[in-house]
């Protein structure tokens, strides 16, 4: 089990305001703030049930230990697409964390599952009880809207319409956006 912390929330929303705005057919600015809310919830909802981060976003990943490893032998990270990573700490018993080499991880950029792959590091594991594994990276399809696959910001947009018709109820349900998001399920047996 992994423990994410998200350390840099993305510097842009996917979705545009005014494309918002058209989907729910709104042509004054009195509901900005709400609807660029239903914005960042969508978006987060999406990105915490399918593992993603659509827009570049600093993350902190904390572990027991090097495992579960993916099909390809690396790390599988829980966000993704990774982009980059920024630090790999171990920590012993007495939880003093050491910053690894990088030489002794290979992140594999770009991967879906998001993965560092297998060198070195999965001979260092750490001594702590817990927690010990900290992974400091970067996940998303890249820093600017344009980057994220239509299909999620299609996704976006049915889930703040369907907000926004039905202010009253609790949160949206995936199924309003459910073929959008089919393609990027991980499959698990």
């Amino acid at each position: 089990m992994a423990i994410v912390v998200i350390t840099a929330p993305p510097a842009v929303e996917p979705v545009a305001l005014t494309d918002a705005r058209a989907i729910c057919r709104v042509d004054q600015s009195l509901e900005d703030g709400w609807i660029t809310g239903l914005i960042a919830a969508a978006r987060q909802r999406i990105e915490r049930e399918l593992g993603l981060c659509l827009i570049a976003t600093g993350v902190s990943e904390w572990r027991d230990a090097w495992g579960p490893t993916g099909d390809r032998g690396g790390l599988v990270l829980a966000r993704g697409p990774l982009i980059g990573v920024t630090a790999v700490a171990v920590a012993d018993s007495a939880r003093n964390f050491r910053t690894l080499d990088p030489g002794y991880y290979a992140p594999m950029a770009g991967s879906w599952p998001p993965e560092i792959g297998a060198t070195a590091l999965s001979i260092i594991q750490p001594t702590a009880r817990s927690a010990g594994l900290r992974i400091d990276y970067t996940a998303g399809f890249g820093a600017t809207a344009d980057t994220v696959p239509d299909p999620l910001k299609q996704a976006i947009l049915a889930l703040v319409a369907w907000s926004y018709d039905h202010r009253d109820s609790p949160d949206p349900p995936l199924s309003a956006a459910g073929p959008w998001l089919d393609a990027w399920r991980r499959v698990r047996l």
